[in-house]
């Protein structure tokens, strides 16, 4: 049996979830064309369980490589810094990415794999034209820019590539954004 003070919060909550859910959701999405839509591939078909383990093997899509920095910026590569790895699909430079990577001071040329587990919806294949952007941050914030990171991007990439080669060759003038 609910009290009038618990179904008032239960009702409280519906209506947060159901205003601001959804501004949340709508606000990292693009609209894209029939055209684009039917390009993209279909997803691979789902595995059968293991017989011996009786889990589901995730038949991961990935893309790997090496991100390097141009040599006329070694020097000025900030010390102790974030590098962020961020996917996205091919030509978009906003919205939600694909999958997203973070090391805490790499060290450089660093060796790099991304696959589905990396993916901001679980479960979400890597599939058709990507993009990749590398940045080296200051300050530990993947939501802030600061002058002096150091930012590199690579595209298109497809799923299966193994011999990515990403140089970071810009440094930010730190608008703040990211």
């Amino acid at each position: 049996m609910t009290t009038p003070k618990l179904r008032c919060a239960l009702l409280v909550s519906l209506v947060a979830v159901s205003l601001f859910g959804s501004a949340c959701v709508q606000r990292n999405v693009e609209r894209i064309s029939s055209e684009e839509a039917a390009s993209i591939p279909a997803p691979p078909e789902p595995q059968a369980p293991n017989a011996q383990t009786g889990s589901v093997e995730i038949s991961a899509t990935k893309v790997s490589g090496v991100v390097e920095i141009a040599p006329e910026l070694v020097a000025a590569a900030p010390a102790n810094a974030t590098l962020y790895l961020i996917v996205r699909v091919a030509g978009r430079a906003t919205g939600a990415p694909l999958a997203v990577q973070q090391m805490q001071a790499p060290s450089f040329p660093y060796q790099f794999e991304i696959t589905e587990r990396d993916s901001m919806i679980e479960g979400t294949p890597l599939i058709g034209e990507m993009s990749i952007t590398a940045r080296l941050d200051q300050d530990g914030d993947a939501f802030t820019t600061s002058p002096g990171d150091l930012t590199g991007e690579v595209a298109p990439v497809v799923a299966g590539d193994s011999e990515v080669v990403l140089v970071m060759a810009e440094r930010s003038t730190g608008d703040g954004g990211s």
